[in-house]
């Protein structure tokens, strides 16, 4: 069987090239397309990865507004 590296050749190759990000991207958007957003999991996400622009604004101000206001229903 093959591993992941050989399965996704893509992935190794933007790697290599310096376009890191293709992975956290579709990871970002599964995690903001639940109906209740995790924030713990966003909160780590943003932590271990860059954050895509398209995405950057709407992350920080729902973890802004969760830091601000954490009693907030």
């Amino acid at each position: 069987m093959a591993d992941d590296s050989q399965r996704n050749f893509r992935s190794v190759y933007y790697e290599k090239v310096g376009f890191r990000g293709v992975e956290e991207k579709k990871s970002l958007e599964i995690l903001l397309k639940d109906d209740r957003l995790d924030i713990e999991k966003l909160c780590t996400f943003s932590q271990r990865f860059p954050l895509p622009s398209m995405y950057r604004i709407l992350v920080w101000k729902v973890l802004l507004d969760k830091l601000w206001y954490p009693q907030k229903p």
